[in-house]
């Protein structure tokens, strides 16, 4: 895979003092969409993530830009009551139907954040909110809002948030090995993306957070394999630096990324960031103090399972349940009262589904290559699900399903419906 230099519709690197430019008019129609939802309690618009930064990622599609990059939005309201009738209006009907957003030039989600500034500021401190406050960039409204924003820094970030982070990275994984053969570059864009927030992750454990992918991905490689690593995962981190470098070739302001990636290569990727988010998430739960002491470090590879299940039921039963009560699907069907309850002592509807794909990547880390393969000593053959991984996934009631890839679609659509706001999934059936 290689990124060939071609103009660019995107700002230059907005890290560098004195650098940027004007949003690219290539986003005017969603934008526009998302000023005219807001309706007159629009303060201001901001534009966020890495369209902001100017490593928003671009493909040629039949002679036209696209872009692979989530566009992601603070849409800033004067009040509270205003910021409940655009979130209600968002609830009530799409902001933009598929054929629309393809034809905007958009391949990945709009997600908009309907907030006020006092809300934002009761907000605890995440990286998309410490991103903000560094690079947000007022496309609609009162220009200086964004001298106004709450300050967040990397070291307030807690071990939840950056466990939450890893979780919410499982369900790109998902979705990439589950559309890799209808949309590669899309696929591929998920797996590059996931490897960046591991290096933030990895950064994130000791307090920082560099601003740029480049930055995140040397300090992380200086930082080397996080703690705690158990034997079937050994070596894996390893071999995450070259797709590291290949995530900052794709993604360089001043380029658009090639479009040939193969299947192989896309494989490869997929198993080594798989494997390295799995490392990642075993070092957050033993910091959680869920694994449980030297049975971290046995060979078995059925021991995570119940890690999984337990970070999953964090928090006390009476959150639990309360969050369980009041849960209500973003799109399409809410679970039954009956049902959330009866699950509450496994976890909060949202944990049960983040606690089902951690399952999923564990038992797709353990998998070998081949039938030869002794990298996973006792793993499933690919495609099939060990007996620990199934249990698990009963105990968290998401899927039913015996096969990797039903169980993932399961997850990632229940995530995507309940969760989201529906778009990663329309093209999956």
């Amino acid at each position: 895979m290689n990124a060939a230099p071609r103009e660019h519709p995107e700002p230059v690197d907005r890290f560098a003092p004195g650098t940027g430019s004007d949003v690219s008019a290539l986003l005017g129609a969603p934008i526009e969409r998302v000023v005219e939802r807001a309706g007159p309690g629009l303060e201001a618009l901001l534009l966020a993530g890495s369209h902001a930064t100017g490593e928003a990622v671009w493909v040629e599609r039949e002679g036209r830009a696209v872009t692979l990059s989530d566009l992601d939005l603070y849409a800033v309201m004067r009040d509270e009551p205003s910021a409940a009738a655009a979130r209600a209006r968002a609830a009530a009907s799409p902001l933009a139907s598929p054929l629309e957003r393809r034809a905007w030039g958009l391949s990945a989600p709009i997600e908009v954040a309907w907030v006020t500034l006092a809300g934002l500021a009761r907000m605890p401190a995440r990286p998309a909110t410490v991103e903000l406050s560094r690079s947000a960039r007022v496309v609609a409204g009162d220009a200086g809002l964004q001298a106004r924003l709450p300050r967040w820094e990397p070291g307030a970030i807690s071990a939840e948030e950056r466990l939450l982070l890893l979780e919410n990275r499982a369900f790109e994984l998902l979705w990439a090995r589950l559309s890799h053969q209808r949309e590669l570059p899309q696929a591929q864009h998920a797996v590059l993306k996931t490897a960046l927030d591991l290096a933030a992750v990895r950064t994130l454990a000791v307090g920082e957070l560099p601003r740029a992918a480049a930055a995140r991905a040397a300090r992380a490689r200086e930082l080397g394999s996080p703690p705690g690593t158990p034997a079937w995962l050994e070596g894996a981190w390893a071999r995450l630096p070259a797709v590291w470098e290949e995530a900052v070739a794709w993604r360089a302001p001043g380029t658009r990324a090639a479009r040939d990636v193969s299947e192989a290569v896309h494989a490869g990727a997929w198993r080594t960031v798989v494997r390295a988010w799995c490392v990642a998430w075993w070092a957050e739960a033993l910091a959680a103090g869920r694994p449980g002491g030297p049975a971290s470090e046995s060979r078995e590879p059925r021991e995570p399972w119940a890690s999984a299940c337990a970070l999953a039921a964090r928090g006390s039963l009476a959150r639990r349940v309360r969050r369980s009560l009041a849960f209500a699907a973003r799109q399409g069907e809410t679970p039954g009262l009956g049902e959330r309850l009866r699950r509450a002592r496994r976890g909060t509807p949202a944990l049960r589904i983040h606690g089902s794909a951690t399952v999923l990547l564990l038992a797709a880390a353990q998998s070998p290559r081949s039938p030869q393969s002794s990298e996973a000593p006792g793993a499933a053959a690919p495609g099939a699900l060990p007996a620990g991984a199934l249990h698990a996934l009963r105990r968290l009631g998401i899927t039913a399903a015996d096969s990797f890839t039903r169980a993932a679609l399961d997850v990632v659509r229940a995530w995507d419906r309940q969760l989201q706001s529906g778009e990663r999934t329309e093209e999956l059936g």
